[in-house]
């Protein structure tokens, strides 16, 4: 559940603040701002959309449960702000889990794919390939493939601090010391972020020609767990 305070509305973020600003304009529904989700990226501005009209949004359940759906359109908006900006900070807070979260679910993703990152310009880091030989990578890998299982439990268990997930990215680069890390972060594209009624969702790819990432989305609800993953 989001606590937010439904007794007085947010004020409209001031020029100049990247904080999210829900507003109207010739009655359409627009958004300023920037929604920082870790490493998935930072989206800002036209990355950020909500596809309902008013009279949709009207009907959505937190509007039902938080708020009023016979308010006016303009206390409509200052809802909407007070929401997502609430939703936005508790992501804010909570950035570790959803980093660890992500990773497992691209880990996961080239564990079943079979994907042979030693062939992608950047990602292999052969300084640090105790193996002697750049063996078929599922060999490379059968080792850990088994400690990369046991994780898979967290893929979609809230990322709203009751579970904590710190550990995951320390795990995956000891499971994977010859991926470059640092490199794959610093190349992950941000394509979108969609506003929708108890979630918001992502978009993203990388600089790979989409060989890791392509087109990766996921559905954040409210205690941020992600649902509906899918890669490739």
């Amino acid at each position: 559940m989001v606590h937010i305070n439904t007794d007085s509305n947010e004020k409209s973020a001031s020029e100049g603040d990247d904080s999210l600003r829900i507003y109207l304009e010739d009655g359409e529904i627009k958004i300023k701002g920037t929604i920082h989700l870790g490493y998935i990226g930072s989206f800002t501005d036209s990355q950020i959309e909500i596809t309902d009209s008013l009279e949709e949004i009207r009907e959505w359940d937190i509007v039902e449960e938080y708020y009023n759906p016979d308010c006016s359109d303009e206390e409509l908006i200052d809802f909407l702000n007070t929401y997502f900006r609430t939703v936005i900070q508790k992501i804010e807070q909570n950035l570790d889990n959803i980093n660890g979260t992500f990773l497992l679910q691209v880990f996961t993703d080239m564990d079943n794919c079979e994907l042979d990152f030693m062939t992608i310009d950047g990602l292999f880091d052969e300084e640090k390939l105790f193996y002697g030989n750049e063996e078929d990578i599922a060999e490379i890998y059968n080792p850990v493939r088994t400690g990369l299982h046991s994780l898979s439990p967290y893929l979609e268990t809230p990322n709203d601090g009751t579970i904590p997930k710190g550990h995951l990215e320390s795990l995956l680069r000891s499971f994977y010391p010859t991926f470059n890390f640092d490199h794959f972060l610093q190349n992950i594209v941000p394509e979108y972020v969609g506003l929708d009624d108890g979630e918001i969702s992502f978009q993203c790819s990388d600089n790979f020609d989409c060989a890791i990432l392509c087109g990766a989305y996921a559905v954040l609800d409210e205690e941020l767990a992600f649902s509906d993953w899918h890669n490739y």
